[in-house]
């Protein structure tokens, strides 16, 4: 069995190289799976020990071989464990306080509720001295009077904070993506911002580009209606600020909320209709035709348009992947080699590993791999039986061709990064082939390219007809959003999956589309086992937060039901998402409210008990209202777990806190 093993595992070769990212990434996931910090003397004593074997298993090749499996493994662990510690050099804020600072901003984004925010960096206080590091501030409405851009310098008293914690066991680590965005601590204004001079020059080249970036989205305001405008400055410059909630909403439940962010579908279409319109102005050109390869003068012409693409629309991580993933395409162009391959998506891994480590971990990562990954696999296993040659010019059969690829590549894509969707998102968009289907087209043959030709004659002043276009494309796709959307459970929310399944169908389905042989399929039964995680996920009984004071119980109907309850809204909504729970009704939160007053029992639809000072929940829980729980008549340290999600199975109670979750890691201490 082993010698058969070994065997199919040489007469692979040429998959091999698709598995170094993959190992590297693994390293990475480990150093993120750890409760503890790792010791960077015990890493070190685990590279001298490997070292040590390779030495004296030097003269076996095959031996050798088979090490170098541990050591990329190796390899991507110690280097995102000295990127962490690198990072934790600079110190971080220990708790809330109210300062004077004056810095230069290095970055402008907005909140879920449209406020800006800015990151100062180069900061110092009112008596002059350096404060280290850098801090997100978010700009309360008086503070903001005017758009603030990159590279200006401002000055603002602001309380600022440590950056947020995790709100629930098995919630999104906010205070490790600020650890590894550099944020050192968080807050909001408490004046006005104003504009101060920079001392000397300050003109950069984020500055710069800041500017052009404004200046393309307050054109396209000018010329497009508001939901209109709003898609096409995220489309052209990355700025979604623009976007409504119920343009965003839409979006989402119909399956097209990929199309609002800047990844590889923009960037391959515009770098492939750039292609395209240099490629037939060259062919036009006998002379030069004829002497040059007009594929590869195209391929030129592409890179150069996608990396203007790339600086324009914000450089954001999931925007930097997409660029490498197509300069790899277009440089296979270049030298002649076949662009679209594992060994391409490999490198782009890679790379995209090398430069933020941390990507690993982020769903636009995850999703955007899978989905890639799994349309090449498909595509090489099944060519032979899918693929459908047109043989004429007959426009019915190009255009039920193209229908038919747009329906079976959302299929696989779909399905590729369902797992992933669940277990970041809890929501799952039920009509996403219908939603592609009757949008692909438009956004293929319509929008993308008249986004091209907005971009190369806005520098000339001639973008007004291609913006208006593009504005009646994008009009008609928030119509087919809209419509799908308000279909019957368009969106379904789900509970996340725990962590070790979303690792089972991850290497299953690696397994499955990255080796060619029979044994590929062992892959199934990691997807199998992923999956079947599903079933083991179970809503807690109680749930609360790290201050004691937000509360959240489960209903009958297994649904948790957030206490009336002082306590942060932004954790209770957390809640209710993580949890697939819908938010109350009119009636059921007068309901809620007369039980927590005393007034009314319902235990029909909430086993819950109240007088003035206190609750009791299914008679194993007590509620001390405004201070927290009380379990088997012991008061429960809610603010040094960070706070818990309890389950109560008889008269067992079991505790997972959040300090348990995140482990004592960079971030968190």
């Amino acid at each position: 069995m082993l010698e058969k093993i070994t065997d199919t595992f040489f007469a692979e070769k040429e998959r091999w190289f698709s598995w170094i990212s993959v190992l590297f990434g693994m390293g990475i996931g480990l150093y993120f799976g750890l409760s503890a910090e790792p010791s960077l003397w015990w890493t070190l004593g685990i590279i001298e020990i490997f070292i040590l074997i390779v030495i004296l298993y030097r003269k076996s090749e095959e031996k050798l071989l088979f090490l170098s499996i541990p050591a990329i493994v190796l390899a991507g662990f110690t280097y995102i464990q000295l990127d962490a510690a690198y990072i934790a050099k600079t110190p971080r804020l220990e708790g809330e306080e109210a300062i004077y600072v004056q810095g230069r901003i290095s970055n402008v984004d907005y909140n879920s509720k449209q406020r800006q925010r800015i990151t100062l960096e180069k900061m110092q206080n009112f008596a002059g001295e350096e404060i280290k590091g850098s801090y997100k501030i978010t700009l309360m409405p008086y503070a903001a009077e005017k758009t603030f851009q990159v590279g200006e310098c401002v000055e603002l008293a602001a309380k600022v904070m440590p950056p947020y914690p995790t709100t629930m066991v098995g919630g999104y680590q906010f205070d490790r993506k600020t650890f590894f965005d550099k944020i050192n601590g968080t807050g909001y204004s408490l004046s006005r911002v104003f504009v101060i001079p920079c001392g000397k020059s300050q003109i950069t080249g984020e500055s710069v580009i800041e500017k052009i970036r404004n200046k393309i989205v307050k054109r396209i305001e000018s010329v497009l209606p508001q939901d209109e405008a709003g898609i096409a400055s995220a489309l052209i410059a990355g700025v979604r600020n623009g976007i409504s909630q119920r343009v965003t909403n839409n979006y989402r439940d119909s399956g097209l909320a990929h199309f609002l962010s800047i990844s590889g579908l923009h960037m391959s279409m515009l770098a492939g209709f750039m292609f395209l319109l240099v490629r037939y102005v060259v062919v036009l050109m006998p002379g030069l035709a004829l002497r040059y390869d007009s594929k590869k003068i195209a391929a030129v012409f592409a890179v150069v348009m996608s990396f203007v693409y790339l600086l324009i629309s914000g450089y954001s991580v999931p925007t930097q992947r997409a660029f490498l993933m197509t300069l790899i395409f277009l440089i296979g162009v270049m030298i002649s080699r076949r662009s679209i391959s594992m060994r391409t998506i490999s490198w782009a891994a890679l790379c995209v590993l090398m430069v933020s480590p941390v990507a690993l971990i982020t769903p636009s990562f995850q999703m955007s791999f899978a989905a890639v990954v799994a349309l090449i696999a498909f595509y090489e296993s099944c060519r032979s039986y899918v693929q459908i040659k047109v043989r004429d010019k007959n426009i019915f059969k190009i255009v039920l061709v193209y229908l038919f690829g747009i329906v079976v590549s959302d299929f696989i894509a779909s399905i590729a990064t369902l797992p992933y969707s669940i277990y970041h998102f809890n929501r799952v968009a039920v009509y996403t082939s219908l939603g592609n289907l009757l949008a692909g087209p438009i956004i293929g043959l319509w929008i993308m390219p008249f986004v091209l030709i907005s971009m190369l004659l806005m520098p000339l002043g001639l973008d007004y007809v291609p913006l208006k276009i593009l504005g009646y494309g994008i009009h008609w796709v928030n119509e087919i959003t809209a419509y799908v959307s308000a279909l019957p459970h368009a969106g379904v929310p789900v509970m996340s999956m725990p962590m070790w399944g979303l690792v089972a169908i991850t290497l299953g389905g690696l397994w499955l589309c990255l080796w060619q042989r029979k044994w590929r399929h062992f892959g199934w039964i990691g997807i199998m086992i992923g999956s079947l995680s599903l079933c083991l996920t179970q809503t807690p009984d109680v749930l609360i937060d790290s201050s004691g004071k937000a509360i959240a119980v489960k209903d009958k109907a297994d649904n948790m039901v957030v206490l009336p309850s002082r306590g942060k809204m932004f954790i209770k909504n957390i809640w209710l998402e993580k949890t697939s729970s819908p938010k109350l009704t009119d009636k059921e939160k007068k309901k809620l409210s007369k039980i927590w007053q005393g007034r009314e029992e319902d235990k029909s639809w909430l086993d819950l008990s109240c007088d003035k000072t206190s609750c009791v929940y299914k008679d194993k829980v007590k509620i001390i209202k405004g201070k927290g729980l009380e379990l088997n008549n012991q008061t429960f340290d809610h603010e040094s777990s960070g706070g818990a999600s309890i389950y109560l199975d008889g008269s067992h109670i079991t505790i997972h806190t959040v300090r348990e979750y995140t482990g004592h890691r960079y971030w968190n201490e």
